[in-house]
């Protein structure tokens, strides 16, 4: 991909996520000065549109039209909230490691990002990021000031590296390994404090030191002894850098439901109220005084014609109509994107088949994207070994089942089983498995009792109740 346009698709990709820039046009109302025939000066005060935004001009709009209807534009963020849902199902399940009880390490563990944000955190809001994007960039870094002269003062400033996450649209330049598809050399703008002043900078890494320059003057540089550059790539998917998402998709479709929504509204305010007509006798209509009729009768139009009928006449619900089609159509596209169900808009049941089918794909999309983040993970523990002098002792793995499932669709599976007359054994087995699917956060002993409180439904379905006429026990006769 070419990277002026990538850079583009991430910037554009972040105003979905946020539901700022073009997503959030601004517009302001400003007063134009007119002096009429008797000295007066009044005043109208036009819309204009002062900065970028998604809609879509109609051809023959109006400037002031256009701002109007940009004015009360409304975004439906579908992508933070499918970035959500799938870092809800990442977040089930936390990463494992070991080798974290040194002091140092544990300082990393419980402050990844000199804020005070646990690793754990930091990986969540990182993965939310890289999700609505496809990309994102990790940096690791060591706070500024001299070198700590013993343990105590390094564990008192938290003198050991930590992390911060940049977005890909901030690259500036870059160089990436052609064997390892790692950095070589990359260049990251951002705004930082200089002098009790916010300001636009660029950040030089490559292999041995960094570098902060403001337009070309250095401002600071040094070696930052992380043996390669410490800038380090994450897809979700695992290909080079750059690469945007599955749910680009998710943007680009927000996008047209909020052109397609805006228009609507523009429909519905125009065509809405109906249409007062008034029959008018062919010989007054020129001389009639429509104005104050409407004044009158309250309306803010009114059709003068020479009619039979005085009546209200109704604008076409079709168009309406057509809108309100290819919205719920651009819904689902959205809900087939993202693995979401669309019963609750569908007059078409999703089976309980098709469910656990859904739910296995976005499995495997889960465990897909945590893969790559152990992938990163790992390489910033070797960093971070590497800067601090010592083995890494760090090792971390990532689930790789999430063990997501829809219960609703676990239990038609269950009610199916049962009216096929499985053995009871069979059907507690499933009902197990709901168990674990429903109380997944549980701890061991939790699931433990309520798989022993399932248990005890097939004793009590094989054992006799006292007095059963079946059990031999309370023959009489004694049995045969």
């Amino acid at each position: 991909m070419d990277w002026t346009h990538a850079r583009e698709r991430f910037a554009f990709l972040a105003e979905a996520l946020d539901g700022g820039g073009g997503f959030a046009p601004r517009v302001s109302w400003y007063a134009e000065a007119l002096t009429d025939s008797a000295g007066a000066v009044p005043t109208k005060q036009p819309p204009r549109l002062n900065g970028p935004t998604h809609l879509v001009r109609y051809q023959r709009e109006t400037e002031q039209r256009f701002a109007a209807r940009n004015a009360i534009a409304v975004y439906e963020n579908h992508l933070s909230s499918a970035v959500a849902r799938f870092c809800g199902f990442l977040g089930r399940r936390s990463p494992a490691r070991d080798g974290v009880d040194a002091p140092l390490v544990r300082l990393m563990i419980e402050d990844a990002d000199l804020r005070g944000t646990s690793l754990d955190t930091f990986w969540s809001g990182f993965a939310a990021q890289a999700k609505a994007r496809g990309s994102m960039l990790l940096v690791i870094d060591m706070p500024d000031g001299p070198a700590p002269s013993n343990l105590a003062e390094q564990q008192r400033r938290r003198a050991v590296p930590y992390l911060r996450w940049a977005s890909p649209e901030s690259v500036v330049d870059f160089r990436i390994d052609a064997d390892s598809g790692e950095f070589l050399r990359v260049t990251l703008a951002s705004k930082e404090w200089v002098d009790d002043e916010l300001t636009d900078v660029e950040r030089d890494y490559d292999a041995t030191t960094w570098r902060l320059r403001k337009d070309k003057t250095v401002l600071k540089e040094g070696v930052h002894g992380f043996g390669a550059c410490p800038v380090m790539a994450f897809t979700e998917n695992g290909t080079e850098f750059p690469r945007v998402g599955e749910y680009a998709q998710v943007a680009d479709i927000s996008r047209r439901i909020f052109n397609t929504r805006s228009e609507q509204d523009e429909i519905l305010r125009g065509q809405t109220f109906s249409l007062l007509t008034l029959q008018v006798p062919p010989e007054h209509a020129a001389n009639f005084d429509g104005n104050t009729v409407a004044a009158t009768v309250g309306v803010h139009s009114m059709l003068i014609h020479t009619g039979d009928t005085p009546a209200y006449i109704a604008p076409d619900s079709g168009p309406a109509a057509t809108f309100a089609a290819k919205l719920e159509e651009l819904q689902q596209a959205i809900r087939r994107v993202t693995m979401e169900s669309s019963t609750e808009s569908s007059s078409q049941a999703e089976s309980g088949v098709a469910r656990r089918m859904r739910f296995e794909a976005l499995n495997a999309s889960v465990a897909t994207f945590a893969k790559q983040l152990q992938a990163i993970e790992r390489r910033m523990w070797a960093m971070w070994h590497r800067a601090m002098g010592t083995t890494n002792g760090v090792q971390v793995s990532w689930p790789t089942d999430y063990n997501l499932a829809d219960v609703l669709a676990e239990l038609d599976i269950l009610t199916l089983m049962q009216a096929t007359g499985m053995p009871t054994a069979v059907l507690n087995e499933k009902r197990k498995a709901i168990v674990d699917i429903e109380f997944d956060a549980a701890d061991e002993a939790t699931k433990a009792a309520l798989h022993a409180a399932i248990d005890e439904i097939e004793q009590e379905q094989v054992e006799p109740a006292p007095g059963d006429p079946n059990d031999p026990e309370d023959d009489p006769e004694g049995g045969a």
